[in-house]
């Protein structure tokens, strides 16, 4: 899917008139396009050639992921229920090159949906030990590699030619470096509790369209096996999006209190507290995340 394909699903759910709309956004589509195509982008060794006429005979018939170095979610349409239709994405197909590899074995310590009553975790936990080695689940590009210190931490983004992404966080070093062709099983980090983590832990997301979508089903991380080999996408697959997107939360700021941010959002002192397993009591500290619905 590239740049042009994605703002016009991005507004399709929401038909306007779009002309004045599309002259302001073609200036710097136009200038994005030269450096932000799509997946294509590679180096010219001999090796990633060769890697790279593979990649393209697989994805000459499926979709593209909008190009984007900057943020992980790189294409996402206001509702994606609203475009969606059902897809099958292949995972592994070695018969066609295609193959699949389990980013690291361990158990699995976080699923997918709500943790704690209030947040919501797009991805899943895999147990694993400071510097054990992360690999790449299927060929791709890497489109975004570095670090969040508010979140993922040391993480890198791989894109790859069936139409998903797969994000990879919290590593303790990242080994690969954004627009390096990588295959099924290469080392793209290693194991780590970095940004917004509570313990040595590989936290791994599957996302189409930019959506994070559940794949506990698709994957045993204890015996590092594949477990189905396509991917069945529909509306379904995203019914988790309106219950996550309904809560609301409030990066705290210096100075900030209970009582200021309860007031700010027309809320109870004391809903605020419960909702977040605090006292009334409690002194907050800058960048600390609180839900305030």
């Amino acid at each position: 899917m590239n740049i042009g394909a994605c703002f016009e699903l991005k507004y399709q759910a929401n038909p306007v008139s779009l002309g004045m709309q599309r002259v302001f956004w073609l200036i710097p589509l136009q200038i994005l396009w030269g450096w932000a195509n799509d997946t294509t982008r590679i180096t010219s060794t001999t090796a990633n050639k060769s890697l790279y006429a593979s990649l393209e005979q697989l994805s000459a018939q499926l979709p593209r992921v909008w190009w984007d170095r900057q943020w992980v979610s790189a294409c996402r349409p206001k509702d994606i229920n609203a475009i969606i239709a059902p897809v099958k994405i292949t995972l592994e197909d070695p018969e066609n090159n295609l193959h699949f590899v389990v980013p690291i074995r361990g158990q699995l310590t976080s699923g997918f949906g709500f943790r704690w009553g209030c947040q919501f975790h797009y991805g899943l936990d895999i147990d694993l030990k400071v510097g054990d080695t992360v690999v790449a689940a299927m060929d791709g590009e890497v489109r975004l590699a570095g670090y969040d210190p508010g979140g993922y931490g040391y993480f890198c983004v791989i894109a790859h030619p069936n139409g998903v992404e797969t994000v990879y966080g919290h590593f303790s070093q990242v080994l690969v470096r954004p627009e390096q062709m990588v295959k099924a099983g290469t080392p793209i980090g290693l194991g780590g509790s970095t940004g917004n983590s509570t313990g040595p832990h590989l936290h791994f997301e599957v996302r189409f369209m930019g959506e994070p979508i559940d794949v506990s089903r698709y994957i045993d991380f204890a015996n590092g096996v594949l477990l189905e080999k396509e991917l069945h996408i529909s509306a379904e697959t995203f019914a988790h999006l309106k219950a996550s997107r309904s809560i609301a939360y409030h990066i705290v700021r210096p100075g900030e209190s209970l009582y200021s941010i309860a007031r700010r959002y027309g809320v109870g002192i004391r809903y605020l507290a419960s909702l977040n397993g605090l006292s009334t009591r409690t002194a907050l500290r800058p960048g600390q995340r609180l839900r305030v619905r």
